[in-house]
């Protein structure tokens, strides 16, 4: 199970250097396009596709990276307040939770793949590109789900809950 920990933790932050350099990537192609518009009247052909593609992939990819260092919006107010003991099974039945959809978007895609043909109209993106990227989320996810549960406390928990 240490070797899993060890091999999420550095997908974990392969993900996150990914999502940084995109995210970078969609701040400066928001501001040319911007700048262009104003300057020039006209934008850059395709930028709405592109940063949709984009953006789809920095939500997937930082949806694991939060997943695992436990900084995802939860709502605490339930659990706050039950003892060790239930809160350890509320965290068990969430992690079994996250399995049981993690293996139901994967079916899901699975049903539609043959239907996934389309393509962008300037750039021609096909529409796998887009749906492709909740796979890099949840399996990932799923498989940090299952180590919580069955690795016992492998990775270190956040100093302060950030629960709403």
């Amino acid at each position: 199970m240490t070797h899993l920990d060890t091999f999420l933790g550095h997908v974990s932050k392969g993900y996150l250097r990914i999502s940084q350099a995109l995210l970078l990537a969609l701040v400066l192609g928001i501001l040319a396009e911007v700048v262009l518009r104003y300057v020039l009247g006209r934008g850059i052909l395709g930028s709405a596709e592109l940063t949709r593609l984009v953006i789809t992939w920095i939500v997937f990819l930082m949806a694991f990276v939060l997943y695992r260092t436990r900084r995802h919006i939860v709502v605490t107010a339930l659990v706050d307040i039950l003892g060790p003991r239930a809160r350890w099974v509320c965290e068990r039945i969430t992690d079994v939770s996250v399995v049981a959809l993690c293996i139901y978007v994967m079916i899901q895609l699975w049903n539609v793949w043959q239907f996934l043909g389309l393509k962008t109209p300037v750039f021609e993106i096909p529409d796998t590109a887009f749906k492709v990227a909740p796979v890099f989320c949840f399996v990932p996810m799923g498989l940090q789900a299952v180590l919580n549960c069955f690795g016992g406390r492998l990775r270190p928990r956040p100093e302060q809950s950030e629960g709403v």
